[in-house]
């Protein structure tokens, strides 16, 4: 590479983590203003949300700036650009939801870090260099823990965090881990350079070795997601954290899990084909965990009253219909349609869980009891409709999102996982996803009995206690907002669902690599580890 080429690519990579670098600027502005500057909770959410605009703009402004993709660090794909457009469009619900949780004194650093948060995770997205994904997931991870401890000390919340804390360092550990076997078997941290590699030379990744890598970065992304194995977490967590913090830990970490599985593993072992020794077992993973959470979260699911651990054990068994896209585009191999149609449902699913969970959580902001508590229990809100019918309402068309029922974006979320399973035609293991997408149907059959239950149980159960409206104007407009797009999305799918189609053609793009960068990728890696025989 020429130092003008390389002048160049740098310029247009700061370019491109343009929105980025802005969060991060007024993220750190905050944070460090705050101990100075005494302003009430309404003015740090106020710069909180004029920061996400500020950084809209940013990613609006450079929509078409492109950059060598075998060069650069960041690339600026419509994969890139509509997940980071869904991250910042859901910033503002997610401070909505959080405007009242932390005191004046801490709502600078809190307001703060969940930028930086943001920041982390639209990071990931942009990401084509693995070292550069990986940072962007720590750069979630850490404020995290900051949020989890600034919103309220008691022992409740210090327990969920500790947990979180010791729990997110060692998948942390797993993922590093699986990408330093990455490096060692390619010579490469470029995510579009190791698809190449892939394709150009059937030894790069090594089956073992690759075997290893895949292991390790799925396990530590199954964390991120919570998905079985590494689900354990996620009940207690979300129940002993605030009902805001129980949001963001709902949706920011799945999209960023999804995100960094579709750059890292799917979109560079695909291209091999569901022949290869390698793909064959990563589809075999894939599998099982997709089963095993499904089945466990539902299940386990039925037997709770508490809502957070409810919605807990159906964030597992999201996790798991969503790693059913994964196993499909495992699968595609020479079949580009079906990696398509599997990221486009991934992608498109992680739309309508936004809406519809945040919703949820919103509800359970905006209402409380009599005595000030928050609702706990499924039980707190019976015969709530006649009291809170709007808020009732809008909980209902969340929870019969979440079942997938028709009309509601849910519905369709569910179909195009399903239904990605079911455009896999050829091969003898094409039956093994057919019962994976029958399992998943099966699933959310059981899923859906939960969440109608509480739908029942606001309209025809018995008032327990007297609800309260507490959430202020900012959760009513969130939740109203994520209500209403929840209806829209269900009646007109096609816009999101081409957005979401045009972000998995890019993300599997692999174009002919320049002059200057095409002799390094043809030359395989002297590893050593290469020469080993199966």
């Amino acid at each position: 590479m020429t130092p003008q080429l390389a002048y160049q690519t740098v310029q247009q990579t700061l370019l491109i983590l343009l929105p980025e670098i802005l969060l991060i600027g007024f993220a750190i502005g905050m944070m460090t203003a705050s101990p100075f500057f005494r302003a009430p909770k309404s003015v740090w959410g106020a710069l909180g949300v004029g920061g996400l605009l500020t950084s809209l703009l940013a990613l609006l402004a450079i929509r078409h700036v492109q950059v060598d993709l075998y060069a650069a660090s960041a690339i600026n794909d419509d994969f890139s650009y509509y997940a980071r457009l869904l991250v910042l469009l859901t910033g503002p619900i997610l401070i909505a939801l959080a405007h009242r949780e932390p005191s004046d004194e801490r709502a600078g650093e809190f307001f703060g870090a969940f930028l930086m948060i943001e920041a982390g995770t639209m990071l990931a997205a942009s990401a084509n260099d693995a070292i550069l994904l990986f940072i962007g997931l720590e750069l979630v991870s850490m404020p995290t823990y900051l949020l989890l401890y600034l919103s309220r000390r008691n022992t409740t919340t210090q327990e969920a965090a500790t947990k979180y804390f010791y729990l997110s360092i060692f998948a942390s550990g797993l993922m590093l881990y699986g990408l330093a076997f990455l490096y060692g078997i390619a010579g490469t941290t470029n995510l579009k350079a190791l698809a190449h590699l892939s394709t150009a030379l059937p030894n790069v990744p090594h089956h073992w070795f690759g075997l290893l890598a895949v292991v390790f970065v799925l396990a530590g992304l199954c964390f991120r997601v919570a998905a079985v194995p590494l689900h354990f977490y996620a009940p207690d967590v979300y129940q002993g954290s605030p009902t805001p913090i129980t949001a963001m830990l709902s949706w920011i970490p799945k999209v960023i899990g999804f995100i960094a599985i579709i750059r890292i593993l799917t979109s560079v072992f695909s291209v091999k084909g569901a022949g290869d020794p390698l793909v064959f077992k990563a589809i075999a993973l894939s599998w099982i965990i997709a089963a095993a959470s499904m089945t466990l979260g539902n299940f386990v699911a039925l037997l709770q009253t508490d809502l957070k651990r409810l919605l807990a054990y159906s964030s597992i068994a999201h996790a798991g219909y969503l790693m059913i896209g994964v196993t499909v585009a495992f699968a595609s191999g020479g079949s580009a349609a079906t990696f398509y149609h599997a990221t486009e449902a991934i992608l498109f699913y992680l739309v309508a869980y936004a809406l519809m969970t945040l919703g949820v959580f919103g509800v359970m902001v905006m209402l409380r009891k009599a005595d000030g508590g928050e609702v706990e229990s499924i039980h707190d809100l019976s015969g709530s409709a006649w009291r809170r019918p709007i808020a009732s309402l809008a909980m209902a068309i969340c929870l019969l999102s979440l079942s997938g029922i028709p009309i509601f974006a849910g519905f369709w979320g569910k179909f195009q996982i399903f239904a990605s399973a079911f455009s896999v035609q050829s091969g003898d293991e094409a039956w093994t996803f057919y019962t994976l997408a029958i399992l998943g149907v099966l699933n959310a059959a059981v899923g859906a009995f939960y969440y109608l239950r509480i739908i029942v149980l606001m309209y025809f159960g018995e008032e327990r206690q007297p609800l309260v409206m507490a959430g202020g104007w900012p959760v009513t407009v969130a939740v109203g907002a994520c209500a209403a797009l929840t209806v829209l999305v269900g009646f007109f799918p096609a816009p999101i669902s081409r957005a979401c189609r045009d972000a998995a053609f890019a993300a599997v793009s692999h174009p002919a690599p320049t002059v200057e960068t095409t002799v390094a990728l043809d030359e395989p890696p002297a590893v050593p580890a290469l020469s080993i025989q199966d």
